[in-house]
Parts: C-alpha cells; sequence; structure tokens
C-alpha cells in the first residue's frame, strides 16, 4: 500500500515450477497523489506438469499515480541450453545456469538463510523433461 505522496515502489518476483502449482500473487495500491509503482510477476516452467499463475494486481485510487505491470510464464528455450552445452555443459549445467540467471539469486538484501537455500536447490537440480 503506497500512502505517502511522491511514494516509489517496485517489486519484482521471480517463480519456477518443477511440476508444482505456483500462484504468484501481487497487489499494489496507490492511495496517494504522485504515487510512480512498478510490478512485475515473472515465471519460468521447468516440467510440463504443474502450472504458474501469475496475477499483478494495480490499484490507482487517484488520478494521478503512475503504475505498472508485467507478468510473463514460459519454459526455457531449447536453443539458449543447445548453446550453453555447445561450450561444454552438461544439460543440467546449462539449465541450472539459466535457472540461476533468472532468479538473479545475488539480490541486494536477500537474507542469507534463503539465498543459500536457492543456492543449494540449484547445484542439486537435475532437468528431466519427463517431469
Amino acid at each position: 500500500m503506497l500512502n505517502a505522496d511522491g511514494c516509489r515502489a517496485e517489486s519484482i518476483t521471480r517463480t519456477i515450477s518443477t511440476g508444482g502449482e505456483v500462484i504468484n500473487r501481487g497487489c499494489m495500491i496507490g492511495k496517494v497523489e504522485g504515487v510512480r509503482a512498478h510490478l512485475e510477476c515473472d515465471g519460468l516452467m521447468l516440467s510440463n506438469k504443474g502450472y504458474i499463475l501469475a496475477i499483478p494486481e494495480l490499484d490507482a485510487q487517484t488520478g494521478n499515480a503512475e503504475m505498472s505491470h508485467e507478468a510473463a510464464v514460459g519454459r526455457i528455450n531449447p536453443e539458449e541450453i543447445e548453446y550453453l552445452m555447445a561450450r561444454g555443459m552438461s544439460e543440467d549445467d546449462a539449465t541450472a545456469t539459466i535457472v540461476r540467471g533468472f532468479l538473479n539469486v545475488n539480490i541486494e538484501g536477500l537474507p542469507d538463510s534463503l539465498a543459500k537455500k536457492i543456492h543449494t536447490t540449484l547445484d542439486s537440480f537435475k532437468y528431466n523433461k519427463g517431469m
């Protein structure tokens, strides 16, 4: 909720599904004049099972709010994996590299415990097309 005149906000979320169901809901409410906000909800499908539902929601309650959103859900482009494999990576390493880049785990302010969990998950990640 944006309650102060001229305040700004940016929310960037990244989700992955390896077969599970993910609902990525983001909501920003601009209640006062001069609010500027951007909401981004992106998802990466790593399996033919499961789903990702991205729901960006903006509520501008004043005529002088500048608010935007974007949402995208998709799969890794096979050409990206092939490119990295042509340079010596295994398919699993290429996929993990792309996923790591998508998640951008070097986020400023990310708690160390969460960063370690993300790194551990990615390091043990095995991409299996038949999931």
